[in-house]
């Protein structure tokens, strides 16, 4: 009895676990900043985010304040074969925008 309730109880936290793993939307309020090495969504003290689909973005000014829903990502093929400038813009990663608010 004990045996087959810890295996429920381990069945039912793996599962909620796995369950929260999968939401990756995440809301953002920053600020928009563009220079030539591409356009970059600026939160807290100094933390840019690289933002791949920046197409979703041109509507808003450079300095101006979003909230964006979006999605960490390794993979930016959007900026894949384009010329950027030499200057070097530290950020924390690169984020695919699902939308803005």
């Amino acid at each position: 009895m004990i045996k087959t309730t810890n295996i429920l109880l381990l069945t039912i936290f793996s599962l909620s676990f796995l369950s929260c793993k999968s939401v990756h939307d995440r809301l953002q309020t920053g600020t928009i900043v563009r220079d030539c090495t591409g356009t970059y969504v600026r939160v807290a003290e100094n933390e840019d985010y690289l933002v791949c689909n920046s197409e979703i973005l041109e509507a808003k000014k450079d300095g101006e304040k979003v909230s964006v829903v979006y999605d960490d990502t390794k993979n930016c093929p959007e900026r894949d074969g384009k010329i950027m400038c030499m200057m070097f813009h530290e950020n924390k990663g690169m984020i695919r925008v699902k939308s803005v608010k």
